[in-house]
This record gives structure tokens, sequence and C-alpha cells, in this order.
């Protein structure tokens, strides 16, 4: 099965209602744009029922990827090499920022999409748990890089669009399982532009391949 592009996310749930606004939201989104160099634009959608604020946020960054991933490995983003700790810097960043959020709120909030937008490429990241998204945004953005070559197809050829994660269908060959859901490093979606179509690809970051997409699935 395939996964399909980004959807409407107003007809995502039931039982929810666009907001605008939560309290302290502009200083949140000021802390990821500062840590990102970007822009940022968030839908807010509350749920009544769960009272529980998921947002998408949109992070629009004027350089391409390529420069991105230069200034880590060159250690001149924000003055400190792209290492474990400044991965660790990072993530903690944006936890503490939502955490604070959280705080000076009457309702619970989190991340349930996260899109990071190059001049080339966007990086759409999904959440998987509770913080799952800024807990592990160093480490993505890490991990696009260590596996930067592979999956540009030896650097010829880049993704339009990078989905992390996605997950393998097992429902064909057993209907009466659900899902396997990996963790953020097992399967990514990607789609490339082939002669004008479309091509719809999954990269295994275990065996470092690109192979067809036809038994996963995008949530």
């Amino acid at each position: 099965m395939s996964f399909p592009k980004k959807d409407n996310f107003n007809s995502r749930s039931s039982g929810a209602k666009v907001f605008e606004a939560a309290n302290g939201l502009d200083d949140f989104l000021k802390t990821l744009e500062k840590d990102l160099f970007a822009t940022a634009k968030v839908q807010c959608k509350f749920n009544h029922l769960e009272n529980r604020a998921d947002l998408i946020i949109d992070l629009h960054l004027n350089f391409g990827l390529v420069d991105c991933l230069r200034h880590f490995n060159n250690g001149d983003w924000g003055g400190t090499a792209f290492t474990e700790e400044s991965q660790f810097n990072l993530s903690s960043s944006a936890v503490g920022a939502l955490e604070k959020l959280n705080s000076i709120n009457n309702h619970s909030i989190d991340i349930l999409e996260l899109s990071l937008h190059f001049v080339e490429t966007s990086i759409v990241i999904s959440r998987l748990e509770e913080y799952s998204i800024p807990k592990q945004l160093g480490p993505i953005i890490f991990h696009i890089g260590q596996h930067f070559v592979y999956f540009t197809k030896g650097l010829s050829e880049m993704p339009y669009e990078i989905f992390v994660p996605v997950f393998e269908d097992t429902t064909l060959e057993n209907p009466g399982i659900k899902s396997s859901k990996n963790g953020y490093f097992d399967y990514w979606g990607l789609y490339f532009e082939n002669q004008s179509q479309h091509e719809a690809m999954i990269y295994s970051l275990s065996n470092k391949k690109l192979q067809k997409e036809d038994l996963f699935l995008f949530e």
C-alpha cells in the first residue's frame, strides 16, 4: 500500500476544532525559529474531548538542505559542530520550549507534525509518541546527514519530500495483524521527480538502500 501526500489536517480527526492561539505560542515558535534559522507557521487543532492541542508546524528555511548539513559538519551552525552533544542541545531546547508552553496552558500541547522546508526539499516528521518530535529532532537531522549520499542515489538525485518515518505494512500477508510501527530510524518515505512523474521510494536506514513503496504506509 502506498503512502500518500500530506493530507488536509482539518479532516484528520473528528471531535476537534481548529483554534488560533495558545498562551505563549509565539515564544515557543521563536525558539524553534532561532535554533533552526527559520520562519515558522503553525496550525493548532484543539480536541475538547481530550483537552489537547496538536500543533502542525512548518519551518521555512531560506537555504538548502546541503547547506544545512555542511554547516553542521563544519561546526559553524550556531558556533558548534553537530556532535552528539549538539544534537542533544537542539532536542533539549525544543523539549524545554514545549514543556514551558504546556506549563502556562490548561490543556496539553504537543507537536503532531513538523515540516522543515528547505530550498530544494522538505522533511516531514510525524509524531510517534508524546514529545517524540522535539526529543528526536537533533538525531533526525544527524541521520539525514549520515544517510544523505545513499538516499540521494549517490548525490545524483534529490527527493523533493522526505517523510520521517513510514511503516512497513504487514496486513497484506497477515490481515489480522496491525501494521508494524517502527521508529524514526528504520524507514523513510521519499518522493522523486522522474520525467514529470512522481516516483515514491522507501529508504531503509539499516540497509542503506532504496526500494519501491508498495508495502509501506505513511501516517
